[in-house]
């Protein structure tokens, strides 16, 4: 950092750290890693693994795309962490290799890393990282559609999140909690649990949270038939993840919108949106999120007259379904049977 001349090389390193992970919770992400590789770089020459490790691992987690660098840089992460016996050190690097296997679809390997993290973070009495983890598998249990056992986790993790008064915990805990509500079809409490979250998660500037739950809520007005506040969530949700720089999220949010437009009878809109979020979804090959979109696309193809299409995409959302174990209760499980409704209607009237 210009602005810290006078610091040696490890407190240097230390200071561009922090200023890259509070870049990257703001969403600067491309100045968050200038930042953090200057902070990798001087930690190696201090000869200082524990800074060298903590840069590593939050530069695994920008979540730009670079998935093969990531994995590498979480893996000589969490040696150096049990080099040192840096229990913090090792949950954090397990948080984002789950983390990374999850948005891979990869739902077995991301339990595996979480389930270990939580039971270090038990064993060491560590209670911030016992409530975030808790909301990690708490999320997993909603992909895979294991509903009761995601209301658990998340409730839990609510309320360490309040007991330590952390804010990040909390704002995460009740997107998710809003989200689980949302598909069990209570959307009044969904929409009261997201309005808290976004009032939580904007108090404390938390971007990458404020995209997904400004996404959430688009979901939910759409559910009410109100597709004027849809598209205007969805449309906010879109800016941040583009200014995040968050392809992943890019892609969930044009899909959800791509199927606005298609239920507003605008099929070139519908189309470009889903083209554009099918080709993002695949680039980083988040499986789960891309049958979501396709049975998306298989509606809107159904309400376009193009029946071939539809089938097509709704062929390949189920054997998606099948590779990422997303059961009948997840949103992708609750996706497909919307679809599948949708075509014996459409034969029924024939």
């Amino acid at each position: 950092m210009s602005g810290t001349p006078g610091l040696g090389k490890a407190a240097r390193a230390i200071a561009e750290r922090i200023a890259g992970s509070a870049l990257d919770a703001s969403g600067r992400t491309a100045e968050a890693r200038t930042h953090l590789e200057a902070a990798l770089a001087l930690a190696r020459e201090a000869q200082d693994p524990w800074c060298e490790a903590r840069a590593l691992a939050n530069l695994a987690d920008l979540r730009d795309g670079r998935r093969e660098e990531a994995r590498a840089s979480y893996a000589r992460a969490l040696a150096l962490a049990r080099e040192l016996g840096d229990w913090d050190l090792e949950c954090k690097v397990l948080s984002g290799l789950g983390a990374l296997e999850t948005q891979l679809g990869r739902i077995e390997e991301a339990r595996a890393h979480w389930e270990a993290a939580l039971a270090l973070a038990r064993k060491t009495g560590d209670r911030r990282w016992e409530g975030g983890l808790l909301g990690n598998l708490g999320g997993l249990h909603i992909s895979e559609g294991r509903l009761d056992d995601a209301r658990v986790h998340l409730e839990a993790e609510l309320v360490v999140a309040r007991e330590l008064g952390d804010r990040t915990f909390e704002g995460s805990a009740l997107c998710n909690l809003g989200f689980l509500h949302q598909l069990l079809g209570r959307l009044e409490e969904a929409g009261k649990q997201l309005e808290a979250a976004l009032v939580v998660v904007r108090e404390i500037g938390h971007v990458r949270t404020e995209c997904v739950v400004l996404c959430n809520q688009g979901i939910i007005y759409d559910s009410l038939g109100r597709p004027a506040e849809a598209r205007t969530r969805y449309e906010a949700a879109l800016a941040l993840a583009r200014e995040l720089s968050d392809r992943r999220s890019e892609g969930q949010v044009l899909g959800y919108l791509g199927l606005l437009h298609a239920r507003q009878a605008q099929f070139g809109q519908a189309r470009t949106c889903l083209d554009a979020g099918e080709a993002l979804l695949r680039a980083v090959s988040d499986r789960l999120s891309l049958g979501i979109l396709l049975c998306g696309r298989a509606e809107a193809e159904h309400l376009a007259g193009d029946l071939d299409a539809a089938t097509s995409a709704l062929a390949e959302a189920d054997s998606l379904a099948t590779a990422t174990g997303a059961g009948p209760d997840s949103e992708l499980g609750f996706a497909l049977a919307r679809v599948r409704d949708l075509c014996v209607r459409r034969l029924g009237r024939r």
